[in-house]
């Protein structure tokens, strides 16, 4: 190949460059037509709402859908994994076995942030965690992206006179039992059917 011929292609391959990089630059600034439309920003999070959580109650044995409603249903967001989880539910469970006094409301225990996609095995492993430690309070599993409720274990919703809580720090979730246990009764409490 000739040296002209070298340089025709190379200006080609040049020209075509800047070509298409101005057909991007353009088609940016039109603000339209992107590869990425409609592909959420990263980084931006949603308000949660801890309202309606689709669970899976671990006692059913039809393995139905049903929706646990955090405002009239204290819950504690737990992994079954989690070292931190196993010792706030004990300390939970101790300090209800220690004041004697049934809930108003009863808490009941998520498990989320399972390592599974299979339900049926999510329920063996939120009752074995159950079972583990003679836990008598109910608890079921979240179906769905756990991100889009909680963004840590364990985590505390519930909700008062003030608004929805969400606790995260350990002592914080002890310390917020007795304003559970004060919580009055006049709100159903079972999980709603959707």
């Amino acid at each position: 190949m000739t040296k002209r011929g070298k340089l025709t292609i190379f200006g080609f391959l040049i020209l075509s460059v800047v070509l298409l990089a101005g057909i991007s630059i353009y088609r940016n600034s039109q603000g339209g037509n992107s590869n990425l439309a409609g592909v959420p920003v990263q980084g931006v999070e949603a308000i949660a709402d801890y309202h309606l959580i689709p669970i899976i109650n671990a006692q059913s044995t039809d393995m139905k859908q049903v929706y646990l409603n955090t405002e009239a249903t204290p819950s504690l967001f737990f992994a079954t994994w989690s070292d931190q989880s196993q010792e706030v539910v004990s300390a939970i469970q101790d300090k209800l076995s220690k004041t004697g006094s049934g809930m108003h409301k009863p808490l009941v225990l998520v498990s989320t942030f399972v390592k599974t996609t299979d339900q049926r095995k999510a329920i063996t492993e939120a009752k074995a965690f159950q079972e583990k430690d003679n836990l008598t309070l109910p608890i079921a599993v979240q179906v769905g992206p756990p991100t889009e409720f909680v963004k840590q274990v364990p985590s505390l919703v519930y909700t008062d006179g003030e608004g929805t809580h969400i606790v995260t720090d350990e002592n914080e979730i002890l310390d917020s039992l007795d304003a559970i246990l004060a919580l009055p009764a006049s709100q159903p409490t079972t999980p709603v059917e959707k």
